[in-house]
């Protein structure tokens, strides 16, 4: 495409993953890369003048960087306002319009159910009667060319600044370090795995009733059963 206000190819891979499949493998973060990517996006939301109980509306399919936009937006107390995926222009224009959002987070292009989505090509197209955003921030997910409007839209990957790359596959659970290590000693030590069944109850003994020792008369069992808990006597 080129440069005459209408749209510019921006097709670069730098903060592009290759084409997500469903089926493939899923891109990981560790908790605090989750929390720090959300930080970050919060102050780009903010600077973007997003600010409490506005709506921020957003077209893209689940992923990481989905997460981090939605707690991104809890963390200003704004609301991420989700819109379908495909050719819903009139759906997303007339949303966007009611919704009174400025600002619209959305996937480039995004593969669902086999079929490949140009998401930024039907956003533009939504957009164009929608005169109250100014801007559109462009999440990369699958390397292709992109229809682009200067001055409005921008980079995700860009507006956040160098980030780590996620880890793959995924393991399964989150964690402060995704690699695995040593359980510490102590850890160990208080795990029990034993069938607490099995164990003697704290006022268990070794006598039922009338069993008690001759040596306390008795007394035993009178007390064992006004102590009951609870109280079956009564």
């Amino acid at each position: 495409m080129s440069e005459d206000g209408m749209s510019e190819e921006r097709g670069r891979e730098d903060g592009r993953d290759s084409a997500r499949d469903p089926g493939g493998p899923a891109d990981v973060l560790s908790r605090a890369e989750l929390l720090r990517r959300s930080d970050r996006a919060t102050e780009v939301l903010a600077g973007l003048g997003v600010r409490s109980g506005d709506v921020v509306p957003v077209l893209m399919p689940m992923s990481l960087e989905s997460v981090v936009v939605t707690l991104a937006c809890l963390r200003l107390s704004a609301t991420r306002l989700t819109l379908p995926v495909g050719n819903h222009h009139a759906v997303v224009r007339e949303r966007v319009n009611t919704s009174g959002a400025t600002v619209v987070v959305t996937a480039d292009a995004c593969r669902l159910d086999g079929q490949v989505y140009a998401v930024k090509s039907g956003v533009d197209r939504a957009l164009s009667g929608c005169p109250a955003v100014r801007d559109v921030l462009v999440i990369p997910q699958l390397p292709r060319p992109v229809p682009w409007v200067p001055g409005r839209d921008r980079w995700w990957h860009e507006m956040l600044g160098p980030l780590s790359p996620p880890a793959r596959p995924y393991p399964g659970r989150m964690s402060d370090d995704p690699r695995p290590g040593p359980q510490r000693p102590d850890v160990l030590a208080r795990l029990v795995f034993d069938d607490p069944l099995e164990r003697r109850s704290a006022d268990d003994a070794d006598h039922g009733w009338g069993e008690t020792p001759l040596e306390d008369g008795g007394a035993g069992d009178l007390a064992r059963f006004l102590s009951e808990k609870p109280p079956h006597h009564l």
